[in-house]
C-alpha cells in the first residue's frame, strides 16, 4: 500500500471514530460517569473483538452474518440483552455508598461490555465489509493478508482515537462526580446509554438482501 492510500485510510478511520455513534456515547458516558480509567477500558474491549471480526472478515465469513437474517438476529437480541441487563444493573445501584468508585470501576467488566457491544453488532460486520475492501488491492498481494493489515490498523488507530477521548470524558467527570447525589445521576446515565445501545440492537433493521 502506497503512502497515500495509508494516509487516506487512517484519515478516514479517524472520522469515522469521532462520528457520533454508539461507541462513542458509551466511551464518553462511561468517562464521565465512572472515570477515564473505565471509560479506557471499554474502548480496549472494542480494540479486542476486532480480532474476531476481522479474522471473520478475512475468511469471507462477514457475508454469512450480512446474508443470513437468523444469525444476524442471534447476534442482536443476544448482544442487546446482555447490555441491557447490565445498564439495568448499573441504574439500580447508582448512587449507593458502597458502590465501586468511579476511579476504580471493574476494568473486567469494562472490557467485556466494550467487547461484546462491539462483536454482537451485526451491523459492525456489515460496516467492515463494505469499508476495508476499498482500500485493498489484489495487485500488492494476498488479499487476506491485506485485510488482516488494514483491520488491525483501523482498530490501532480507533483505539487511540477513543483512548483521547476517554481520558477527556474522564477529566471532565471527575470534577463532577465530587457530589455524591450528582454521581448517582451520572452513573444512572451511564446504565442508560448501556440500555440504549442494547435496545437500538435489538431494534436494528436486518440488512437488504
Amino acid at each position: 500500500m502506497d503512502c497515500v492510500t495509508l494516509f487516506m485510510f487512517v484519515s478516514a478511520v479517524i472520522v469515522l471514530t469521532i462520528t457520533p455513534g454508539p461507541d462513542l456515547f458509551l466511551i464518553v458516558g462511561r468517562g464521565i460517569s465512572q472515570g477515564w480509567a473505565a471509560a479506557l477500558f471499554t474502548a480496549f474491549g472494542f480494540f479486542l473483538a476486532g480480532f474476531i471480526q476481522v479474522p471473520l472478515l478475512a475468511f469471507g465469513l462477514a457475508n454469512v452474518v450480512a446474508g443470513n437474517p437468523a444469525l444476524f438476529d442471534v447476534l442482536r437480541y443476544g448482544g442487546g440483552a446482555y447490555l441491557m441487563w447490565r445498564g439495568i444493573v448499573m441504574i439500580r445501584n447508582a448512587g449507593h455508598g458502597d458502590t465501586v468508585s468511579a476511579d476504580h470501576a471493574s476494568t473486567g467488566a469494562a472490557i467485556k461490555e466494550g467487547f461484546i457491544a462491539s462483536l454482537v453488532n451485526p451491523k459492525s460486520h456489515i460496516f467492515l465489509l463494505a469499508f476495508l475492501p476499498q482500500f485493498v488491492r489484489p495487485e500488492d498481494g494476498s488479499v487476506m493478508a491485506q485485510f488482516v493489515f488494514l483491520g488491525i490498523l483501523m482498530r490501532v488507530v480507533a483505539l487511540v482515537v477513543e483512548g483521547g477521548m476517554a481520558l477527556l470524558a474522564g477529566s471532565i467527570g471527575y470534577r463532577l462526580r465530587q457530589s455524591l447525589k450528582l454521581r448517582g445521576w451520572l452513573e444512572r446515565t451511564a446504565g442508560g446509554l448501556l440500555v440504549a445501545v442494547g435496545l437500538r440492537l435489538v431494534l436494528m433493521e436486518r440488512p437488504q438482501p
